[in-house]
Order: C-alpha cells, then structure tokens, then sequence
C-alpha cells in the first residue's frame, strides 16, 4: 500500500521532460518536434546597441519523426520596416541514441528569396545530464556571405525541470574582421507543455556596449 501511494505521489514527474526547442542561444538544436505537434517559440530582446528591443517567433509542425516545417518572424519594435519573415525546413538524418551524435539540415529563407541560409546541426549527450551541441552555417544576409559556427554546452539537472546552457557563436566573413560572442541562459519546464527561458549574451570584442538580454515562452500543442 505504502509503495502504491508513493508511486502516484510521484507519477506526474515521470512526465516531466525538458521541451526541446531553438532557443534560447544563438545555435540551432538537431531535434525535430513530434508528428502533428505544433510548437510554438517566441521571445523578446533586448539589445544594448542601436537596435533597442526585438522579438522573434517560429512556428513548428511536425510531419514526421525526422522532418519538420516552420514559419518565423523577426520583428523590429521600434523599425517595422526591419523586421523579417521566413519559413524553413529542418530534416533529422541521424537519430543520436546512445550517446551517438545526432545530426539535422536546417533550410531556411524569407519569403522573397534574398536571404537564406543552410545549417548543419549536431548534438550528443556525453552524461545521462550533460549535452553538447555544435553547428556550422552558410548564410546570405544584406547581400553578403557569411559563415557562422556555434558550440555550446548544456545541463539539466535531476528533476528534468531546471536546464541551463552556456555557448560559444562566430560568424566569418572574407571582407569583415570576424565577430565572436556567447551566450549563456537557463529554461525552466513549467509543465509538460509550457517552458520558460531566460539568456545573456554579447559580442566579446565588445561586451560593454553590444551585449543582449532574452526571455521566451515555449509552448507544444499536442
């Protein structure tokens, strides 16, 4: 009887488990949400520059266990004429189980074509609680090329609720010098379908007047 007891007392947390989402973090994670789930991301930024505040959101579906499809939006609070609207595509080759590392192609562009960019992202667990996580991508931004490059750690801690992530981002053109930065953040599960983010970042040539503060929501529909 006690051990029954326990067993219910205990059975919502069986169900408990980090959502997995792109953000927060410059990086993009290899995991595809579930078929006919819906996934919603979205954030608010602040950026210590001329920019002022962002907010940006996507829209995930999935189609099956490997393949998703997405809608985005990068919004300007004080410019709407600078913000972006985009879809994209994001394809799991390589499961990552036991330890193996994963692998996922990101596509992506906005809807007139002149920008867009492809991403390899990979991650693995080296711990039942420890991840890491890696990316490299072409984009075409402004009319100029880029490269970008993103590794990053992460641990969730034994209740699977508390999650917190650190990561290292650069982006590498042939006619600018290159721009590093980091990142490092926390995500709360508030329920099995709601999670809480919150993240600190900054370009690290120059901390003091480019950094940038998120918070997010993220919310599955299942």
């Amino acid at each position: 009887m006690k051990g029954q007891l326990l067993f219910f007392l205990f059975l919502p947390l069986f169900y408990l488990a980090q959502i997995k989402t792109d953000r927060p973090g410059e990086g993009t994670a290899s995991d595809v949400v579930s078929p006919k789930t819906i996934q919603l991301e979205s954030g608010v930024v602040y950026h210590k520059d001329e920019i002022g505040f962002t907010s940006d959101h996507l829209l995930r579906l999935g189609i099956t266990e490997k393949w998703e499809v997405r809608l985005q939006t990068n919004q300007d609070l004080s410019d709407s004429s600078e913000s972006t609207y985009g879809f994209s595509s994001k394809y799991k080759f390589l499961a990552g189980e036991n330890f193996s590392p994963s692998l996922a192609l990101i596509a992506d562009s906005d809807f007139q074509f002149k920008d867009y960019s492809f991403t390899l992202a990979s991650d693995k667990k080296l711990t039942e609680n420890l991840g890491s996580s890696a990316g490299i991508a072409y984009l075409k931004e402004n009319l100029l090329h880029y490269f970008f490059f993103s590794f990053g750690l992460d641990y969730t801690f034994e209740d699977d609720r508390w999650a917190i992530f650190g990561e290292y981002f650069g982006y590498y053109n042939s006619m600018l010098s290159p721009e590093h930065g980091s990142d490092f953040g926390l995500t709360f599960l508030a329920s099995p379908n709601l999670q809480l983010d919150v993240s600190f970042g900054s370009n690290l040539q120059n901390i003091s007047n480019q950094y940038f503060l998120s918070t997010g929501i993220s919310y599955q529909f299942r």
